[in-house]
């Protein structure tokens, strides 16, 4: 199937990876950057590994300057999305007239684009040729072709890792509400600068056992801290050891604390 030739009902077509569709954005065309304005873009918590280092500035730093926080109603949990310039265009802040200016490093949807997914394995083709001129150019891709071409396939591994995490709740009856659980989430996934510290500087190696590669690993490398994070999370959240365990000296000394104060 082309998608070129399904104008009409494009957006209601599921695609799979070997369909296909017509793309092509460069600066010669007449709608250039115009879909970098006035969009809702949510980050994967590798862009903000990316962006926070092709800008130079921590992850806490980046968040609180370049991202809204937002809590789905149906979970609970949080999200990041990216803070448009407060223009009345609602201008990416980091679109130029020459285009992306951290282009090598843009966040998963507007890689993604023209299309769009859910669940990783079927797409919904989201682009409108009567505003994005670049859908009625002549080179043709699968979606497949365009993943591997946009460095989508980078995020696959990590998608799979983090599913359970980000459907936490659907082990649960109700949405998340307590502030607390939602913060561990939100820095566990988003903040990897304060997660480490976090691990490194509070008592948290006083409670679990880590082993010395992998504290080595998660003190220099933000993607295997990520791993970590949600292998944190499926402990707190679901009770699920996997290689966390709990010092049982730690354990010991929180049962002599406990015995004590009873007996006074």
């Amino acid at each position: 199937m082309k998608l070129r030739d399904q104008v009409a009902d494009r957006h209601d077509r599921i695609m799979t990876w070997d369909d296909k569709f017509n793309f092509k954005c460069h600066s010669s065309i007449d709608c250039f950057n115009s879909c970098c304005r006035d969009v809702t873009i949510f980050l994967h918590s590798l862009d903000v590994i990316k962006l926070r280092r092709a800008l130079k500035m921590t992850s806490t730093e980046f968040i609180e300057k370049h991202t809204h926080r937002v809590i789905s109603s149906r979970s609970g949990l949080p999200a990041i999305i990216l803070k448009m310039n407060e223009n009345e265009a609602k201008t990416c802040p980091f679109v130029r007239e020459t285009g992306c200016s951290v282009y090598e490093n843009r966040p998963y949807s507007c890689r993604l684009f023209p299309l769009d997914t859910e669940q990783g394995v079927e797409y919904t083709f989201i682009g409108n040729p009567a505003k994005c001129h670049g859908l009625l150019e002549t080179h043709e891709w699968t979606v497949e072709e365009w993943r591997r071409d946009q460095g989508l396939r980078e995020y696959d591994d990590l998608d799979h890792n983090l599913k359970d995490v980000m459907n936490a709740h659907e082990q649960w009856e109700q949405a998340i509400a307590d502030p607390r659980m939602q913060g561990m989430f939100l820095t566990a996934l988003y903040d990897p600068d304060r997660f480490r510290k976090f691990v490194f500087e509070s008592s948290f190696l006083q409670k679990f056992q880590v082993d010395d590669d992998i504290l080595e690993k998660i003190r220099e490398d933000d993607v295997a801290l990520l791993y970590f994070a949600a292998q944190w999370l499926r402990f707190s959240f679901f009770g699920k050891k996997g290689f966390l365990k709990i010092n049982p000296d730690y354990l010991e000394r929180k049962k002599s604390e406990v015995l004590g104060s009873k007996g006074q």
